[in-house]
């Protein structure tokens, strides 16, 4: 029997596919929800014509490895120092974060062109260890009110050819850069859109980051292609006469959006956008109050950032 003990190490990889040997003095990942499947891969099936009913056995192919958990955001405890997630968004096709010492760690989607960054990961299973190379992802991110934020990843990668699994217990795993977040609500977090600040329920992210294994001859890897950063909030419908969401969603507006969190330095969250779309609107009840969600696309018109992450 093997006890459910979920253990996560990930390091960036200097070359890509090449094991980075995360450590669990630095490396370790304060996760929830962690999924994955020991192996993934296809079938070839051959299809043969037979005299007899059945089935034929197929050969597996194209073997990598799928992981999926959720870490909560939080600061480094210091302005200027980059938290530990940020070096995460970096293999979901986001830039190296931009120190300004003792100031902030400002972060955005890498340009088209600049060079991939990928993770390895090892994750144990109690005492049972798998490895994964060449790992990308894509991302989620999740404000709720009266809970505390986080980002859910993706994950997929490749199953190198040393030791992918193996009998091999963590030992005590550190995890002192993982501070504890805060809750979303009205006395730590600032909502706008528009210049407005709805009351806000909640807003989720996707950041909708393409992946694929190419298995081809001569060459093997998983490629991170292009994203479509998109997120809804769930809001209080404003007074029309205050705020005309209706119009801007008519007129297809490019809108500015921001949403803060945190009130420490150190522990401090920006999440801001020049250029957000409201796609959609819908209606629901909450408490007999009408309730609006607004589906919102961030865009690049214009050269602008569709995501900027400042941790300060």
């Amino acid at each position: 029997m093997v006890d459910w003990v979920a253990v996560v190490l990930a390091k960036k990889e200097l070359t890509y596919g090449v094991d980075s040997v995360p450590t669990v003095g630095a490396n370790g990942i304060l996760t929830r929800n962690y999924s994955a499947k020991p192996v993934d891969l296809d079938r070839i099936e051959r299809n043969l014509d037979q005299r007899v009913f059945g089935a034929l056995a197929s050969v597996p192919s194209n073997e990598r490895r799928t992981t999926s958990y959720e870490v909560e955001i939080a600061g480094s405890g210091e302005a200027g120092t980059a938290p530990g997630w940020m070096e995460l968004l970096e293999a979901c096709g986001l830039a190296a974060p931009v120190l300004t010492a003792d100031t902030d760690a400002v972060q955005q989607f890498a340009l088209p062109g600049v060079d991939a960054t990928s993770i390895s990961q090892y994750d144990y299973m109690s005492d049972q260890r798998r490895k994964a190379v060449g790992m990308v992802g894509s991302f989620t991110m999740d404000f709720t009110a009266g809970a505390y934020p986080f980002i859910g990843f993706n994950w997929l990668g490749m199953i190198p050819a040393a030791t992918p699994f193996d009998k091999s217990a963590p030992g005590a795993v550190d995890l002192t850069r993982w501070l504890q977040p805060v809750e979303v609500n009205t006395d730590n977090s600032d909502f706008l859109l528009d210049g407005y600040a709805p009351a806000l329920r909640s807003w989720r992210a996707d950041a909708g980051v393409t992946t694929a294994m190419r298995n081809l001859v001569g060459k093997r890897y998983v490629r991170r292609g292009n994203h479509s950063f998109t997120s809804t909030a769930v809001i209080e419908a404003p007074d029309i006469a205050t705020k005309n969401y209706i119009q801007s969603l008519r007129a297809g507006s490019l809108v500015n959006w921001a949403l803060d969190h945190g009130t420490v330095a150190g522990n401090i969250l920006g999440l801001a956008s020049e250029k957000v779309q409201i796609t959609d609107i819908t209606e629901s009840n909450e408490d007999d109050t009408l309730m609006w969600t607004l589906a919102m696309t961030h865009t690049v018109e214009g050269g602008t950032a569709d995501l900027v992450i400042t941790a300060r």
